[in-house]
C-alpha cells in the first residue's frame, strides 16, 4: 500500500477511525472464516454437557454439549450480516424518504414527515418485541422490522442536508436555468448529502446489533440458529449465571457485541466529524 494511500486513509478516519476499522477488519475476518466451517460446527454435539475449557474446546460446551468457540465465529456471521443488510435497506429506504421529502411536492413531504413523526414518538423496543412476536422468529423477518422500523431518524437527517443543499445559490441557478432535478442532485447535491449516507449505514448497523441481540435474549431471535443473541439466550434458559460457567458461555459473546458495537462507534464518529463537520447541527 503506497505512502498516499495511507495518509487518505488516515486524514479520512484519523486516528480514532482506525482503531475502529482495525477492530471491526478482525470481526469480519472471523466471521468469514466462521463460512469455512462445516454445517454442524456449533450445532454438533462433540463434549459432555456443560465441558469446562480445555483443549480442543477452548470456551468449553454449552448444555448439549456444542462447541462454545465454533457458536460464536458462526454467530458473527449470522449478527453481522443482518446488522450490515438492515443497515443497508434503512439507508436506502432513508435516502428516499428524505429525498422525496426534501425536494418533493408540500403534499408529498407532509404526509411522510408526520408518518415519521408518528414512528419517533413510539418506543422502538416495543415496537419491535410486538412485530417479532407477531411476524414470526426467522432471519429475513427480523430484518424486514429492523428496517421498517429504524428508517425514520436517518431520514429527517437526510431531508435536512437536501434542504440545506437545495438553498445554496448555485444550485438554485442551475434549477432556474431548468437543469433537470435529477442533474442537479446527483452533479451538484451528492457531495453534501453523500457524506451523511456513511455515518447513517455504520450507526443503523450498530444499532441493529444490539436490537437483535436483544430480541434473541428475550426469545424472539430463532433459536435454532447460532448468533450471539441466540447464545445469551441460552444462557439465560439454563440458568448458566448461577453457576461458574457463565464466564466462557456469557462472556465471550457479551464482549463480541460490545467489541463491536464499540468499533461501529468509532468509525461512524470519526468519519461525522470529518466527512461533515455540520452534521452535529442536524442531530
Amino acid at each position: 500500500m503506497s505512502t498516499l494511500a495511507v495518509a487518505t486513509r488516515h486524514r479520512l478516519l484519523g486516528t480514532q477511525g482506525l482503531v475502529g476499522a482495525g477492530l471491526l477488519a478482525a470481526i469480519v475476518a472471523i466471521a468469514v472464516y466462521g463460512v469455512f466451517l462445516p454445517d454442524s460446527a456449533g450445532r454438533a454435539r462433540v463434549a459432555a454437557p456443560y465441558a469446562e475449557p480445555q483443549s480442543g474446546l477452548p470456551l468449553g460446551s454449552d448444555d448439549l454439549g456444542r462447541n462454545l468457540l465454533e457458536q460464536l465465529i458462526v454467530g458473527a456471521g449470522i449478527s453481522l450480516s443482518l446488522a450490515f443488510i438492515v443497515a443497508a435497506l434503512t439507508t436506502l429506504i432513508a435516502a428516499i424518504v428524505g429525498g422525496l421529502a426534501g425536494i418533493g411536492p408540500r403534499g408529498l413531504s407532509a404526509p411522510l414527515m408526520r408518518g415519521a413523526d408518528v414512528m419517533l414518538v413510539l418506543p422502538e423496543l416495543i415496537l419491535f418485541i410486538l412485530a417479532a412476536a407477531f411476524l414470526g422468529q426467522s432471519f429475513w423477518t427480523r430484518v424486514a422490522i429492523m428496517a421498517v422500523i429504524l428508517w425514520p431518524v436517518p431520514s429527517r437527517l437526510l431531508r435536512s442536508a437536501v434542504l440545506t443543499s437545495w438553498s445554496r445559490g448555485h444550485l438554485e441557478v442551475a434549477r432556474a436555468m431548468g437543469a433537470p432535478l435529477w442533474w442537479v442532485l446527483g452533479r451538484h447535491a451528492s457531495y453534501i448529502i453523500g457524506p451523511l449516507l456513511v455515518p447513517v449505514f455504520v450507526r443503523t448497523a450498530m444499532r441493529a446489533i444490539i436490537y437483535d441481540a436483544t430480541l434473541s435474549f428475550l426469545g424472539l431471535g430463532d433459536p435454532t440458529t447460532p448468533s450471539w443473541g441466540t447464545t445469551l439466550y441460552w444462557v439465560q434458559v439454563n440458568g448458566v449465571f448461577l453457576s461458574d460457567a457463565w464466564l466462557w458461555w456469557a462472556v465471550p459473546p457479551g464482549a463480541a457485541i460490545t467489541l463491536t458495537v464499540l468499533a461501529l462507534a468509532l468509525i461512524g464518529t470519526s468519519v461525522e466529524d470529518r466527512l461533515n463537520p455540520a452534521l452535529k447541527d442536524f442531530s
